[in-house]
């Protein structure tokens, strides 16, 4: 009895699992807060009478200049439960960061133009090499692949994203072309 205690207590400690919440909504301001997008989570399979997954949803606000924001258009995400993180720009484009529940899998970075169409998914082999992607940690359900310690940030038309080990990787949102810069920084 007490060698399975030991077994279950020895393997708790090497295998490194996620705990996750429930996704919430989100919302998010452009930098001049002319546009607001609000995110819905998706709802996974089994969690719901239909037994089929519905993915997250978009809406886009435009401020009015009459105290308020009126809706233009909603879309559905590539993301089966919801993004982790979203940004969005006074022009209307979306980016939307990894995915609910298995972050570093998928699509990890998705860029939407401000008509609601995709313009470019990334996966991880889009920003590291074979060798780089075998040597990111990772626990149960994610990859650990963004630098948590530098917050990603939209300047002008570029969108800047720190990663680990170390380095940012700059996609520019007019024709999604993406250049690694800064790669001595430590994250």
């Amino acid at each position: 009895m007490k060698f399975i205690a030991l077994l279950f207590l020895l393997i708790s400690f090497i295998i490194d699992a996620d705990s996750w919440l429930q996704p919430e909504p989100m919302a998010a301001l452009s930098a001049d807060a002319s546009i607001l997008v609000r995110i819905e989570p998706g709802v996974l399979p089994n969690r719901d009478a239909s037994n089929q997954p519905h993915f997250a949803t978009a809406s886009f606000f435009r401020w009015d200049n009459q105290a308020s924001y009126q809706p233009y258009q909603q879309l559905s995400l590539q993301n089966k439960v919801s993004p982790l993180f979203i940004y969005v720009s006074n022009q209307g484009e979306l980016i939307t960061l990894d995915n609910w529940y298995n972050s570093g899998h998928g699509d990890v970075v998705v860029l939407y133009k401000a008509d609601g169409s995709v313009l470019q998914s990334f996966g991880l082999s889009a920003f590291y090499s074979r060798q780089q992607l075998e040597e990111l940690l990772r626990s149960v359900s994610s990859i650990q692949w963004r630098c948590f310690e530098k917050s990603p940030y939209l300047l002008q038309r570029d969108f800047y994203l720190p990663i680990r080990p170390a380095g940012v990787v700059k996609i520019n949102l007019d024709d999604a072309s993406v250049s690694l810069i800064d790669e001595d920084q430590n994250c």
